[in-house]
């Protein structure tokens, strides 16, 4: 949290929650930077849930002090580990929206291992909640014209 005689700034997220942050904290972001300069201490983030700001904020505030690499490392992990591709999804949104470029790594980093993981593209669907534009009868049509794409070497 920040200190008393800090300047704080307000985030209002899209669901009206408010999050007090110190400003140097909120100035990682280079939207927020930029915005703070305009604003009179409230800044609303339209595209941002509240339950996706906490984790942009826990972020923010992990690379915004102190503490070694390796401490700000795992907290990262922390951060991503467990958590649903679908959300991730949600705070890779966010973090492009108010660009803060380290935390864009990371979540994008955790959603590419997950799709790597996954062994079969109707996985990656369910993974990432997606449907096929292809009726099953295109699809094997593209299968059998793409042949090498989809052999796994068994």
């Amino acid at each position: 949290m920040a200190a008393s005689n800090s300047k704080t700034v307000t985030l209002v997220s899209s669901d009206e929650e408010c999050f007090d942050i110190a400003e140097s904290v909120a100035a990682q972001s280079i939207t927020l930077r930029n915005t703070i300069e305009d604003c009179d201490g409230q800044i609303p983030l339209f595209n941002v849930t509240a339950r996706v700001l906490i984790k942009v904020i826990d972020y923010l505030e992990n690379h915004g002090g102190g503490g070694g690499d390796d401490e700000k490392k795992k907290k990262d992990d922390e951060l991503v580990s467990g958590v649903p591709v679908k959300l991730l999804l949600e705070y890779l949104m966010a973090a492009n929206y108010l660009n803060i470029d380290g935390l864009i790594d990371l979540v994008s980093k955790k959603i590419a291992d997950s799709i790597a993981a996954c062994n079969s593209v109707a996985e990656m669907r369910s993974l990432i909640g997606t449907e096929s534009d292809f009726s099953p009868a295109e699809e094997a049509n593209v299968v059998m014209e793409n042949q090498w794409a989809f052999f796994n070497g068994n």
